[in-house]
């Protein structure tokens, strides 16, 4: 029998299984719809970033304002992706942000931002919305993977043109 779904499924980038409330730290990339280049550029092996960058990067220092369990470190804001470090901590009050919460109210900030600013004409209009529908993550288990994440986030600039040499 045919499969009738509209779509394929698609599988989930999580883990199965894992609890993405523990308290640990996560690399996180988060990729622009189409891949489109959004938030600046790399000049000389470093990121310049346009208007949009500049209110991704304040969109990320935000979230420890409304999530005081988490910690940030480690982060850039690529011209079509972001990778960032973040720990989640405890809170005894509310208990623990899950992951997937902090990234969607991360998404969702910088989203509607985006959008005031295609409203006025300052920032050019998105095909579909701002950032792919889900996120990339690796939990960081110990002191040498959280070492290679940071070198890989502060590598990701340099990086770039060897990427998308054409």
């Amino acid at each position: 029998m045919a499969d009738m779904r509209p779509h394929p499924t698609r599988k989930s980038p999580r883990l199965s299984g894992y609890d993405y409330t523990q308290p640990t730290g996560y690399l996180v990339t988060i990729s622009v719809d189409q891949m489109e280049n959004r938030f600046g550029e790399v000049l000389d092996d470093v990121m310049q970033l346009d208007q949009a960058g500049e209110m991704v990067k304040a969109a990320w220092n935000r979230l420890p304002d409304r999530f005081s369990s988490i910690e940030l470190d480690a982060y850039v804001v690529m011209p079509n992706h972001f990778h960032g470090i973040v720990f989640l901590g405890t809170n005894p009050e509310s208990g623990p942000p899950s992951l997937s919460r902090v990234i969607q109210v991360f998404k969702s900030e910088t989203a509607v931002e985006y959008g005031r600013q295609i409203r006025a004409g300052v920032f050019p209009p998105v095909q579909r919305g701002l950032w792919h529908r889900s996120f990339h993550d690796r939990i960081l288990w110990d002191e040498r993977i959280l070492s290679l994440a940071r070198e890989y986030v502060a590598n990701n600039p340099r990086k770039w043109h060897e990427a998308h040499a054409r």
